[in-house]
């Protein structure tokens, strides 16, 4: 297939731009405009990724996340979406337990900032249409199976065919070896990917952490490798494929796997559960305990943070020397002792007020907070970790706000989730579709 277009070389080096010509902005044959990477189109309010543009063709978690955190950042985010919708407008929770395509939080989540065009690409109108919104991309971002990629002609070498851009793919297993066309879930990658096997209790089957923590990890690496390739191109004048797997963001993961696996590595030891599968009152105190209105993490072990355990429970006993003997520490006698004096104190106060003990006596502990508590928490209001967005049909909502700060760049939920389609004419109408077209194009069922 031949190239429609060609913005950047992907295989020789793009002139550097002079200086007059450093910000002009780029006209493709599908009549879009496409501003270098280092634009801004707001002098005021400067967003970091003003002037990228990322065609997204992902759905569900991961590959939505990871195009929202650069559409948060500033990036035009294009989020094509196929006949019915993204998937993850099916899963809740519901925008006041009401079930419905536009009222899924998760959705509405995974897709701030975006915007909406829903195309059939099996089609030969939306797939004529997709052509011309691939030269537009800075990065295009899809989340096919590798079959499926080969089968829709969209591999990101097929997709590099038709226009000379970064392509990014999102795959269970990678794009290569026998793994490649397998299917998983959450558990089975949390298995496969090694740590399961030391989690949960001696004796028992082992468990998968919580949610959806691998596939929110795997968006975020998949967007920190959509940067690096932007940043790539804008430095070097080149475009290439970036190819990541939720298998090998599992291996690199941020919990203990990576630590679990240099161990094997380095001294053949195997992770294994834990003997304690609760909180531990023997050689020192270490877990979550029970309180009077939920449960509080604490870790006291010998030396200082011992005896500021020892001040937080206004228990001076326990400053006695002989708590600094591991024998001691560790015998039944003192693990008695411990329990005794922990647990009566802890059911007298609140999660409140063992926190205030311990910030007195600067001893290790942390109430478990409920998502009731973190919404409610005036500290984290301030600090800006929620924000309201405004939505054409719900109305006003409340939604987790920046992960971080920037203070010339501001990360910023300027509009919600974009409604099933919202933006399809407007997009058409810049590729170059009259009224006549469009309309065909809807009877057609290719577009709506």
């Amino acid at each position: 297939m031949s190239r429609s277009t060609t913005i950047w070389s992907s295989t020789s080096s793009r002139p550097t731009p002079s200086a007059s010509s450093a910000h002009r902005p780029i006209t493709t044959t599908s009549g879009i405009t496409r501003e270098p990477p280092n634009v801004t189109t707001d002098a005021a309010t400067p967003a970091a990724l003003d002037g990228v543009t990322v065609l997204d063709l992902t759905a569900h978690i991961a590959g939505p996340y990871s195009t929202k955190l650069l559409a948060d950042l500033g990036a035009r985010v294009i989020k094509v979406e196929r006949p019915g919708g993204d998937p993850i407008r099916g899963f809740g929770p519901w925008l006041g337990d009401e079930p419905g395509i536009e009222r899924s939080g998760s959705y509405q989540f995974l897709n701030t900032n975006k915007e909406s065009i829903v195309l059939d690409i099996k089609s030969e109108g939306g797939r004529e249409v997709l052509e011309r919104l691939l030269p537009v991309a800075d990065v295009v971002v899809t989340s096919y199976p590798p079959a499926v990629a080969e089968r829709l002609n969209l591999t990101p070498d097929a997709i590099r065919e038709i226009a000379d851009v970064n392509v990014l793919s999102l795959t269970n297993f990678g794009w290569d070896g026998p793994y490649r066309d397998y299917t998983l879930s959450e558990t089975v990658l949390f298995a496969m990917g090694g740590e399961m096997f030391s989690h949960g209790s001696v004796g028992r089957e082992p468990l998968k952490m919580g949610g959806t923590a691998s596939l929110i990890q795997c968006g975020a690496m998949a967007a920190i490798g959509a940067l690096g390739a932007v940043c790539t191109t804008e430095v070097h004048h080149i475009t290439q494929r970036v190819d990541v797997s939720l298998f090998d963001v599992q291996l690199n993961s941020v919990d203990r796997r990576s630590s679990a696996i240099m161990a094997y590595r380095f001294s053949g030891r195997i992770n294994a559960k834990p003997e304690v599968a609760g909180p531990s009152t023997g050689a020192g105190v270490v877990g979550v305990f029970p309180c009077a209105d939920g449960y509080v993490e604490m870790t006291a072990s010998a030396g200082p943070y011992w005896h500021r355990f020892a001040e937080m429970i206004d228990h001076p006993e326990f400053k006695d020397p002989k708590w600094m003997d591991p024998e001691w520490m560790n015998s039944d006698a003192a693990r008695e002792e411990v329990d005794v004096a922990l647990y009566p104190w802890l059911a007298e106060r609140t999660r409140a007020e063992i926190w205030e003990a311990a910030r007195d006596a600067h001893a290790i502990l942390a109430p478990l907070f409920t998502a009731a508590d973190l919404f409610e928490d005036p500290v984290f209001r301030e600090r800006g970790l929620w924000t309201e967005v405004e939505h054409e049909t719900l109305g006003r909502f409340p939604m987790l706000g920046r992960p971080y700060m920037l203070d010339e760049t501001p990360w910023a939920i300027r509009r919600a989730a974009p409604t099933l389609g919202q933006h399809t004419d407007a997009i058409l109408e810049e590729a170059g579709y009259d009224a006549a077209a469009i309309g065909e194009l809807r009877r057609k069922e290719a577009v709506a």
